[in-house]
């Protein structure tokens, strides 16, 4: 399907020519057309969304910083733990070693 737009059969393109009925048609072209009704009793527009995309991409961003936070967080826990828990057992060893 072509969206291309086709000219008018019989139609060159080209201004008309002053032809003796063309005033006629020309001048009833030319007429001024009536204005239409504007609609003023138009409802105002509904309140805006409590939410636009920007407000929802500024949630995201601040859900995964603090995401990263806390993984972060507990990966350093983990790491502190484990060295503490290494310490003690060595501390263990030194002791039976004695």
């Amino acid at each position: 399907m072509s969206f291309v737009r086709k000219p008018r059969p019989y139609s060159s393109g080209l201004p008309s020519v002053g032809l003796p009925g063309a005033a006629r048609a020309s001048a009833a072209r030319e007429a001024p057309r009536p204005e239409k009704a504007r609609k003023t009793n138009r409802p105002a527009r509904g309140p805006r969304p409590a939410m636009s995309w920007a407000g929802a991409v500024t949630g995201l961003a601040v859900l995964g910083t603090a995401l990263v936070i806390l993984v972060g967080a507990s990966g350093l826990w983990n790491s502190v733990a484990r060295d503490w828990q290494f310490r003690s057992a060595a501390a263990g060893v030194t002791d039976v070693a004695r």
